[in-house]
């Protein structure tokens, strides 16, 4: 059955560099397709979730990895002032010029600072962060890779992880192919890409399973989006068990 598996052809950003402009394009893009589409708010409702246990006035870490064009990182620092909490974001890019984009898009923060490291060399001890996210990364790499990695935020949060990333579904890759006709060739051709790369529910859970993590859970979102999130089993005064599969988030 056609898209049973996923694709591992890679996308155009992920073996070359494209000028500047497109670079902006590309993350002008993915900002506004988060904000009109829900990805942005599948992220903020799992923090939602977490942050039942947080007080007002409490400083929270979060580091956002592959922050491409900055948006869920300042979304956060947002959504945090709006609920009492102080939220400091690094935003993490192994790209020089996604980080430059990132800066552009949005006033200076004392909240926000950004740093060019690939997170599995990221310049940061091990627990130097209460929560780790990332937002449309995942969907990059082979099973393995996502494996090391889920590994490797499992290392640097101290409390909690929150992943988003798309849904493969021959719907979600029409609507993409649509979308993406009036933008420059890198977008027509990694938006749907995209969604062919991307998982299912259930290989996502499994992964995070064969990563030691199964007290993620998962929630799918309006917008062809899911996300894995969770805070640690010792935190929760549960052991860890199979990972829930719950019912979609709420709409808000």
């Amino acid at each position: 059955m056609w898209m049973a598996r996923r694709s591992l052809e890679h996308e155009y950003m992920d073996d070359h560099i494209p000028p500047q402009e497109v670079i902006d394009e590309v993350y002008r893009f993915l900002g506004a397709i988060s904000r009109w589409l829900g990805g942005t708010r599948a992220t903020l409702y799992r923090f939602e979730e977490l942050s039942r246990g947080w007080t007002v006035g409490e400083r929270i870490t979060v580091l956002d990895v592959a922050s491409g064009g900055g948006d869920l990182a300042r979304a956060l620092i947002r959504w945090g002032r709006n609920r009492g909490f102080v939220l400091r974001v690094t935003a993490l890019d192994i790209s020089l010029r996604a980080l430059d984009c990132a800066r552009r898009r949005g006033p200076a923060d004392d909240q926000l600072r950004f740093v060019c490291a690939d997170v599995h060399l990221a310049p940061c001890r091990d627990g130097a962060f209460d929560y780790v996210t990332c937002a449309l990364f995942l969907h990059h790499m082979t099973d393995d890779d996502v494996v090391r990695t889920l590994r490797a935020f499992d290392r640097l949060a101290t409390r909690g992880v929150v992943v988003n990333d798309l849904v493969r579904r021959w719907r979600h890759y029409a609507w993409s192919w649509l979308f993406t006709r009036p933008f420059n060739a890198v977008l027509r051709h990694d938006g749907p890409l995209s969604v062919k790369r991307a998982f299912r529910g259930d290989e996502l859970c499994a992964l995070a399973r064969r990563s030691g993590m199964a007290w993620l859970s998962m929630r799918t979102h309006f917008g062809h989006r899911m996300t894995l999130a969770g805070e640690r089993p010792s935190r929760q005064g549960v052991a860890p068990g199979d990972i829930a599969k719950e019912g979609p988030g709420r709409r808000r």
